[in-house]
């Protein structure tokens, strides 16, 4: 993760600093990295400050909690550090990039951090591309309610970014920043979902539709998409229709009837996989853990049926 002793700017006089201030740093941005490739809509990160407490365990001077409780509360600069000298001292003007002032108290030194880059799916390229800051804005500076000054200070920025190879696909992520904790609230373009290839080609829709909901906090609607995927796939190898009328009971009784008398021996059902999800789905329980598991009973009974087919 990148680190930038400049940027750091105005720091205490103390044994950790400013190299606290660069583990800050890093720690910002692996989150942030963390956030744009792997999370989905209205999830979060809380930044991992093992580092911290090793350099501080080193020195002796502050503990970690005073340290986590200061920078939880001081105000946070991104900078791109690919921008041209005109697009810096605009981003200087509106805001706020630059060091502290003389009197600001320690609580409020501004803790600048340059932005990662990040490996991602270009739709441009439509292949995985890695992606460079471009810009960055935020509301400090011109909207009196940002930053909002506090034990967990709260932030709100918009971070820009381009693919490195086509260099023709601006992307945007809203994020909003609580204390130590960094939450993904939008993006421009929904992360591409990779579906396992066991699952027949023309329902990976559907199974894909499953996989972006959960990683968008809705696990209750994930658990709606795998009903429906088990409907249609047992439909389909049973040759009736999509929109044929059949109680969930029914089908699933036919479904189990038609399968090798060896996929009932302890293997993935999929009618306990139908059964199941309906379930959650009405009672509006279940976790992400519950339906990754019933995603992978769902590629263990696709395998196993593919076996026996092979080998019958």
């Amino acid at each position: 993760m990148p680190r930038d002793e400049e940027l750091v700017g105005t720091y205490i006089s103390r044994p950790e600093s400013p190299e606290v201030e660069m583990l800050f740093q890093e720690a910002i941005g692996c989150a942030l990295v963390d956030l744009f490739s792997n999370k989905g809509l209205y999830q979060n990160v809380d930044l991992d400050l093992s580092s911290v407490a090793e350099h501080t365990a080193q020195t002796g001077s502050s503990s970690t909690e005073e340290l986590k409780a200061e920078f939880s509360r001081r105000p946070w600069v991104p900078i791109s550090l690919g921008l041209t000298h005109e697009n810096l001292m605009r981003a200087e003007l509106f805001c706020v990039v630059g060091d502290s002032p003389l009197d600001a108290p320690s609580s409020e030194l501004k803790l600048s951090f340059p932005m990662p880059g990040f490996k991602g799916c270009c739709g441009k390229c439509r292949d995985d591309h890695s992606f460079t800051s471009v810009g960055v804005l935020w509301a400090d500076g011109f909207l009196d309610y940002f930053p909002k000054m506090s034990e967990k200070t709260e932030q709100l920025f918009n971070f820009h970014y381009n693919c490195s190879i086509c260099k023709d696909n601006i992307v945007g992520f809203l994020v909003k920043r609580t204390g130590l904790r960094l939450s993904l609230c939008g993006r421009s373009e929904r992360p591409r979902v990779e579906t396992p290839k066991i699952i027949p080609k023309k329902l990976r829709p559907i199974i894909s539709d499953a996989i972006g909901a959960v990683s968008e906090n809705d696990v209750f609607a994930g658990f709606y998409h795998l009903r429906t995927f088990c409907e249609h796939y047992m439909k389909s190898c049973l040759g009736f229709s999509v929109g044929e009328r059949i109680t969930g009971e029914e089908l699933c009784e036919k479904y189990n009837g038609s399968l090798d008398r060896r996929m009932t021996a302890g293997l993935p059902s999929m009618a306990v996989i139908y059964d199941t999800s309906s379930k959650f789905m009405h009672s509006r329980t279940g976790d992400r853990s519950e339906f990754r598991a019933l995603l992978n009973q769902v590629e263990g009974h696709l395998k196993a049926k593919e076996l026996f087919e092979q080998y019958g």
